[in-house]
């Protein structure tokens, strides 16, 4: 373990040095694959020596400081994106696992308190105290930090447990208390919506679930023009490669083609991260949707149970409360989710520009395969001419010989292509 973190400190260095910006986990990596791309060298089941271990130190450094290079991009981009969706999910974890620690040490500090034989005035009234703070912390609020909104969470407190119920209170189990409070929050937090929605409190209160909508759907609508575009460059580089190994055209030099290769396995990558997005997105517009519906449609309930009344039996109105509540909290999870998808959004997009593209519509090769009138789907066979392609022989039903291509290098990416042409060969 020492001697790896020995070799990830020394290409970080040598890189610094050379004036490259590199990772602890993007070095180990190029480490790895320097190791593995080169098994004869560098042995598994052998030790390395010194002289081993500055050669690997300087193929990795070597590749690391590539300039224009798409493949140490692709390579730079899985190490970032891999870091970025596990780092997402660790923070919203942390964030979770912060809110549950602060909401039971205050949950424990209620539960805790004993009262003294007869009546202890100064005791409930610290009671009451400790009961208020947990609410303004369920409420993603500090203590102390928005009068307005804990002027409104002590009114509707006072209006949902008045301090006569602290002695019955203080007798229940600690599991009954935590059950209590937790009831106590979301009631609190629905009369402070409602409130909020008939313009008459809501201080504190964002309207999350126009946020969340909007943010979701804004990205959403980001990733399909992305991922549209993104398919269409793709299928330009997969038909002037196929078109180059059926034309062979001059001026198209082996050095050339690998390029595109490599800048196809690049966008490839690229792409596949944007729709691993879009399919995660997809699921949160799904579940955003729902539940902003269903919070709209509780609060128009309601408000219809309510109206212009006075009084309305709290065995009515409090489970509705809940409700609101419920949805609320789903909908601030939610776009936590969203923003993090978006951050995640963000680093991806320092990777759509990081090398010069040789292969763009106006070049040449490009044109003449368009006219040509070569067309790749991925995951088929070729099927020129409306007939099958046998594999065997490659004759094909209805007679005719087939084409049978598929482009060779980034074998993983350009496998099994299906070429169909408009013009004779």
């Amino acid at each position: 373990m020492e001697a790896i973190r020995r070799i990830v400190q020394e290409i970080k260095f040598i890189c610094r040095v050379r004036s490259v910006q590199v990772s602890d986990t993007l070095s180990a990596f190029m480490a790895r694959a320097v190791v593995l791309e080169n098994a004869t060298k560098f042995p598994l089941d052998k030790e390395l020596n010194e002289s081993d271990v500055q050669e690997l130190i300087k193929m990795a450094c070597e590749r690391l400081c590539e300039e224009d290079s798409p493949p140490l991009e692709t390579v730079k981009m899985q190490v970032a994106l891999d870091a970025a969706r596990l780092q997402e999910g660790e923070l919203l974890e942390q964030q979770e696992q912060e809110r549950e620690r602060r909401e039971s040490g205050l949950i424990a500090e209620v539960s805790d308190m004993r009262l003294k034989p007869g009546n202890d005035v100064e005791a409930l009234t610290s009671l009451y105290r400790k009961i208020f703070n947990y609410l303004v912390v369920r409420a993603g609020l500090e203590p102390g930090a928005d009068r307005p909104a804990e002027r409104e969470i002590a009114a509707a407190l006072e209006s949902v447990f008045p301090r006569i119920g602290l002695k019955s209170f203080i007798q229940l189990t600690s599991e009954e208390k935590r059950a209590q409070l937790n009831e106590m929050a979301k009631i609190v937090m629905g009369i402070r919506l409602y409130n909020r929605e008939v313009g008459k409190g809501g201080a504190g209160l964002d309207n999350i679930e126009e946020q969340v909508y909007n943010s979701v759907m804004d990205l959403k609508e980001t990733l399909e023009v992305e991922t549209a575009e993104l398919n269409d460059v793709v299928m330009q580089y997969q038909e002037t490669i196929v078109y180059c190994q059926l034309r062979a055209p001059a001026g198209v030099t082996p050095k050339a083609l690998e390029r595109w290769k490599d800048e196809l396995a690049n966008r490839r990558q690229y792409l596949s991260y944007l729709s691993s997005l879009q399919e995660d997105v997809i699921v949160s517009v799904r579940k955003v949707t729902n539940i902003r519906e269903s919070f709209m449609n509780e609060l128009d309930e309601l408000q219809g149970l309510v109206g212009g009344r006075t009084s309305v039996p709290k065995e009515h109105v409090y489970p509705k409360f809940e409700q609101i509540a419920t949805s609320w909290l789903l909908l601030v999870d939610e776009l936590k989710i969203v923003e993090a998808r978006i951050a995640t959004l963000e680093e991806l997009h320092s990777f759509r520009d990081s090398y010069v593209a040789s292969l763009t519509p106006d070049h040449a090769v490009f044109q003449a395969a368009q006219l040509e009138g070569v067309h790749v789907h991925l995951g088929h066979r070729a099927r020129p001419f409306g007939g099958i392609v046998d594999r065997r022989d490659g004759e094909q039903e209805g007679g005719g010989r087939g084409v049978d291509t598929i482009v060779h290098g980034q074998a993983q990416l350009l496998e099994a292509p299906r070429v169909e042409q408009r013009g004779q060969l």
